[in-house]
């Protein structure tokens, strides 16, 4: 993946931003059909003109964004389903002009300065992006001398202290999400079953039932003869099983309109230590049991896959994570577990 898109957001757009992508949306109706079975979406846009036409045509789902705002990259994402629709523009932000829509998936808040971002693509420190734009081949060949891929590179993005996310946004009190109340169901089963257990480098001080995610767990992975973007890849994985410094299971929970980032994150692990042998499941609702089987069986993960004999990829259910740890928790340790 060799695209990455810069996302200015003006200060007269910023509350319609947390509006429509800080906070998933409802669907408009001038939207595709395919994107009508969603319950909800994150969604922004872009206006008419020739290099954004041409900078959104060329967009893919999966490709990283970049959420700029005085000064800082406050959000990454990636971009789901595009679409053209003035009308959708003005259901969603009272402007037709806005014809250029996707879906924003995997969204994240960041705090990063600008001069580094600036730096990174090979641009003068007074670089300030306007307007909706792609990073030109020059800056990802920039990027690409300091880390092995644009994915790597976001990841670190997402591992700096602080994120501040738009202006203005508060600190939610809200109820633990499924993804929390899953990553500890499996961090129990993990434990139950005699293993060290990780989690995300960015999930571990989450709480749900009164502990944090990260308790009783490894705070660092010791996985030698590890390369460095191997080690990056896989601190981001939601939840991992470790027999001592092997790993015996990777866990991902999708638990958002969007399976993408896990499968992804997978699959750039098995290129990076081709070698390995480990269980790798993607968790997610029954509801999105077809979704994620597409998605796996894309050419492109199947041929990463396919050269990796060892490891295989699954799919679970939220529900096969809490009847297994409903039963350990009545009845102990199973023999077999996933």
């Amino acid at each position: 993946m060799t695209r990455l898109y810069v996302v200015p957001v003006g200060d007269d757009w910023i509350g319609r931003f947390r509006r429509t992508v800080s906070t998933p949306v409802e669907v408009p109706d001038a939207a595709p059909e395919h994107l009508q079975r969603d319950e909800a979406v994150r969604i922004w846009g872009t206006t008419e003109g020739p290099q954004k036409r041409t900078f959104f045509e060329e967009m893919e789902a999966g490709d990283p964004l970049l959420f700029y705002h005085e000064g800082q990259f406050f959000a990454v994402g990636r971009a789901g389903a595009t679409f053209e629709s003035p009308e959708a523009g003005a259901d969603l932000w009272d402007n037709d002009e806005s014809r250029f829509l996707f879906t924003v998936t995997d969204y994240e808040e960041i705090s990063v300065p600008r001069e580094r971002v600036a730096d990174l693509l090979g641009y003068d420190e007074s670089w300030i992006p306007y307007g909706f734009l792609r990073a030109s081949e020059d800056a990802i060949d920039s990027l690409l001398q300091r880390y092995n891929s644009i994915e790597e590179a976001v990841q670190d993005f997402q591992s700096d202290d602080g994120p501040t996310g738009p202006p203005e946004e508060e600190d939610s009190e809200d109820e633990p999400t499924v993804h929390t109340e899953i990553q500890w169901r499996l961090v129990q089963l993990g434990l139950a079953h005699g293993y060290d257990v990780y989690v995300a480098t960015n999930d571990k001080n989450r709480t749900y039932e009164g502990e944090r995610l990260g308790e009783d767990c490894v705070e660092n992975l010791n996985l030698p003869g590890f390369s460095d973007a191997a080690r990056r890849i896989i601190e981001y994985v939601d939840v991992i099983w470790l027999d001592g410094d092997f790993i015996v299971k990777l866990f991902e929970v999708e638990s958002t309109t969007s399976i993408y980032s896990g499968i992804l994150r997978m699959t750039d692990f098995v290129v990076k230590v081709p070698n390995i042998a480990v269980d790798m499941h993607i968790v997610a609702s029954e509801a999105d049991k077809d979704k994620v089987r597409q998605e796996i069986d894309r050419p492109t993960f199947q041929h990463v896959l396919g050269q990796s004999a060892n490891s295989d990829l699954r799919y679970r259910s939220f529900e096969q994570v809490r009847e297994t740890h409903e039963t350990v928790q009545r009845a102990g340790p199973l023999q077999q577990v996933f």
